[in-house]
């Protein structure tokens, strides 16, 4: 148990639990001989569909290759914009100030539904066709999250202590302290 609570608070342990299971599904499959099956293939091929349409020329394959790039940035920089705002402003219920409109707000909810949506049926189809598409989608997830992670990093400050300061152990201790020794009311209270 305390290795799971180990590599559960531990982001660096996570990390390396996962990098180590991804190697071995990754080898699995080697041994499966998915090196050789056709979706290991790279640039345009008979065997390359894209919803049905045969990306079978250096064009067809180029436009594609643009277009999961550019598409990738764009929803990868909106996921990092949009989803952590709907889920700290809207859905949080410590969250009590707005600043757009209920019904702005909505709508920005209901139109971010609809675009993942859509999204989502290219996305399968793209990832199921090709590895070199799968290649150029983690590019350019790499590119543009290393500039959002930045976003959300730039102004917060390297503190273990005080980070820990947050754990649920801490809060067990403060709570224990509070009961051990009641707030006393300020002096301007009394």
């Amino acid at each position: 148990m305390r290795l799971l609570d180990l590599i559960f608070d531990d982001k660096r342990a996570a990390i390396t639990v996962l990098m180590v299971w991804t190697a071995l599904v990754v080898g699995s499959l080697q041994y499966l001989d998915l090196m050789h099956s056709d979706f290991m293939t790279l640039g345009p091929s008979a065997h390359t569909k894209f919803m049905t349409i045969s990306i079978d020329t250096w064009h067809k394959w180029g436009l594609l290759v643009t277009a999961t790039f550019t598409n990738t940035c764009v929803a990868d920089f909106m996921s990092d914009a949009i989803a952590p705002w709907l889920q700290n402003t809207i859905q949080d219920h410590k969250t009590k100030y707005l600043p757009y409109s209920k019904f702005t707000c909505y709508t920005i909810s209901q139109l971010w539904t609809v675009y993942c949506g859509i999204m989502s049926i290219f996305a399968i189809s793209l990832i199921t066709s090709q590895i070199d598409f799968l290649l150029i989608r983690m590019l350019a997830d790499l590119i543009t999250s290393t500039f959002t992670t930045y976003k959300f990093m730039r102004h917060k400050v390297v503190d273990k202590a005080k980070y820990s300061m947050w754990s649920e152990e801490h809060l067990t201790e403060v709570q224990h302290a509070e009961v051990a020794e009641p707030l006393r009311p300020c002096s301007d209270d009394v």
